[in-house]
């Protein structure tokens, strides 16, 4: 089977190097890298380019910042006419175990009821084999989310597959055909949101979502709370993103709710903005990021997120 690993970079030359290695070590040898590059201004595709004699890629280059989905819909769109059976979506923060894509494709072969696997992704700057993501429950309604295992020691006790409602986008493998029936990424929200989304439509035409223990992925994320305006960027597009959500799939009541549970949160908000994150500009973008939403604010925002 033919995997596409579509990889969307921009500005990426601190992680890309350790994301290819992994991927020049892998057992599994059927597979091509479509590589996006969203106008990268850094050494990120001169780097690549050594990689070319080691594995097969194909570069993508564009003119624009395309954001994680349209710029993985361009990676998959290429793969499909190419006839990869599966995609493979990765972060350029992301590590693979030697085995992770061999063990990924022998489980999602077996059953062509799986529409979706991903690995366990754990902490990359954690040497204790912390996990970030096991799968997350999702509930398509309110938009709930449960990060499963998040925070324990990766050990045998965890289970060796589970059933989820969906995977970390940055990880994630896909099967082609049921793409052709529930679409692409929605490129309306540029980032975040996008997996369960995604994962609503795949749910409701009725396939599954696995994760796999034994199948390693280590996210080299900077999550240090002095990285202000990544969390302000990361909070105004999950809060924008989610009311455009609501609207998409028609959840007017659920869109109503969370309204004014957010606005009774406003004080609870401000003290966690300001105590928790020592970011008093976050309570700004977290809620600025609620009424775009509302205003059907689409795609890249134009703020600069200091």
């Amino acid at each position: 089977m033919k995997v596409g690993i579509i990889i969307v970079t921009f500005n990426s030359q601190k992680d890309i190097v350790r994301l290819l290695e992994s991927i020049v070590v892998q057992q599994y040898k059927d597979f091509i890298v479509y590589l996006v590059d969203n106008n990268s201004k850094d050494q990120t595709l001169n780097i690549v380019q050594k990689y070319i004699a080691k594995i097969t890629i194909c570069i993508i280059p564009t003119m624009t910042n395309n954001g994680f989905a349209k710029g993985n819909n361009i990676g998959i769109q290429r793969a499909m006419d190419e006839g990869c059976d599966y995609v493979f979506i990765l972060n350029p923060d992301m590590q693979l175990g030697n085995e992770c894509v061999d063990i990924l494709i022998d489980r999602i072969n077996s059953d062509e009821k799986i529409a979706v696997i991903g690995p366990i992704v754990l902490l990359g700057n954690n040497q204790d084999n912390i996990i970030q993501f096991y799968g997350v429950e999702a509930n398509f309604k309110t938009q709930k989310k449960t990060i499963l295992y998040a925070g324990r020691k990766l050990t045998n006790e965890i289970r060796a597959e589970i059933y989820v409602g969906y995977v970390l986008g940055g990880a994630m493998m896909m099967r082609c055909s049921v793409l052709k029936i529930t679409g692409l990424f929605e490129e309306d929200y540029f980032m975040y949101n996008d997996e369960i989304d995604i994962a609503n439509r795949i749910n409701k035409a009725g396939f599954k979502t696995l994760c796999l223990r034994d199948a390693v992925v280590r996210h080299y994320h900077d999550f240090d709370i002095n990285n202000q305006k990544g969390y302000n960027l990361m909070y105004y597009y999950m809060m924008r993103n989610k009311f455009l959500y609501f609207k998409k799939f028609h959840l007017l009541t659920y869109l109503v709710f969370s309204i004014i549970k957010e606005i009774a949160n406003l004080p609870l908000k401000a003290r966690w903005a300001i105590i928790r994150m020592k970011n008093v500009r976050l309570i700004k973008y977290y809620y600025s990021g609620l009424f775009d939403g509302l205003l059907g604010k689409k795609g890249i925002a134009n703020k600069s997120f200091d």
